[in-house]
């Protein structure tokens, strides 16, 4: 059950700062995620925000929305955890 996974041009833009080590990484996560959508070792689902789940890796948060009909995951952000519940909380 592989899902697409699209990300927005802040999510590229984001993962283009950081380091190619972590870049590495974290495209590495979310292929793991494309592969198995639905595991919940680090896959949260969000209260109060926009973005519905978020994807812990190390240092990083990747913030994403999961289509289950069309199969299809929406890479939304991938921002250091400082600053992922700040950047994109509703209100």
């Amino acid at each position: 059950m592989t899902y697409e996974v699209t990300f927005t041009d802040i999510a590229l833009a984001s993962l283009k700062r950081y380091p190619r080590k972590d870049q590495d990484l974290i495209l590495k996560n979310i292929e793991k995620l494309a592969l198995n959508p639905l595991q919940k070792s680090n896959v949260k689902k969000l209260v109060n925000f926009d973005v519905a789940y978020r994807l812990r890796v190390g240092y990083y948060r990747i913030l994403f929305e999961r289509d289950d009909t069309l199969k299809i995951i929406d890479i939304i952000d991938i921002v250091q955890r400082k600053a992922a519940y700040r950047r994109n909380k509703k209100c």
